[in-house]
């Protein structure tokens, strides 16, 4: 029986576009170089009893989970919080709502926008619901802890209002996309292309959060912090 630590690494998982989660792979083996004295490992929350069997594996072992999510919604309060507390269970709050993380996205736009004179109108692109919910909620927290660096930020959706090809259209010279989505799937691998490859004015930058090469660094950060407190 090992005592080590354990860091689990909870993604969505993806659907559409590449679909083979390597960018939650490469997160992970960059975060265990990272953290030598804990193992770490993902689990896909999109599949149900994988995070029950997880955390069981772990036995005694401490434990931290990092939710690679960029809202608290149903992923999060069903299918994580559940099944990862009593001692020795750590389950941090999802990605989007890090103290580290608007400020992250913060630095990250502005080494793409350097060149330019003025600073870009911001559209943070996010999931949405049907009805509305917290993936709103967690983008509107986003884009409003981004506000003092970047005054004109707006958060827009695929699925609700406003529409995040709507907001685009109508967004003048120079603009920004940031694609509040971890995976290469559906949405941040093939609807935010969409949308920025057939923006009227095309933007001085656009990126999503999980192809940001820094990523990995802040996860093991919060990791580091997660198992030290």
């Amino acid at each position: 029986m090992t005592d080590r630590p354990v860091i689990l690494l909870a993604a969505h998982g993806e659907r559409g576009g590449a679909a083979n989660n390597a960018r939650l792979a490469g997160i992970v083996d960059q975060v265990a170089a990272a953290i030598p004295e804990a193992d770490v490992g993902s689990i896909l929350v999109n599949v149900e009893g994988v995070v029950e069997r997880a955390v069981a594996a772990c036995g005694a072992r401490p434990l931290v989970v990092l939710p690679l999510l960029l809202s608290d919604g149903f992923f999060f309060s069903q299918r994580l919080k559940p099944h990862v507390s009593g001692p020795g269970r750590t389950l941090a709050p999802p990605l989007a709502l890090w103290r580290s993380f608007a400020p992250f996205l913060a630095d990250n736009l502005a080494l793409r926008t350097i060149s330019h004179a003025a600073d870009p109108r911001v559209v943070l692109v996010a999931h949405g619901s049907k009805q509305t919910g917290r993936s709103a909620a967690c983008a509107r927290l986003v884009a409003q802890a981004m506000q003092a660096r970047y005054g004109r930020i707006e958060a827009a959706f695929l699925e609700e209002a406003p529409f995040a090809g709507d907001v685009i259209a109508r967004t003048e010279q120079p603009w920004a996309a940031v694609g509040l989505f971890f995976g290469d799937g559906m949405h941040g691998g093939e609807d935010f292309d969409v949308l920025v490859s057939t923006a009227k004015h095309r933007p001085v930058a656009a990126f999503t959060v999980g192809e940001l090469p820094g990523l990995p660094g802040l996860v093991a950060a919060e990791a580091r912090a997660l198992l030290r407190s």
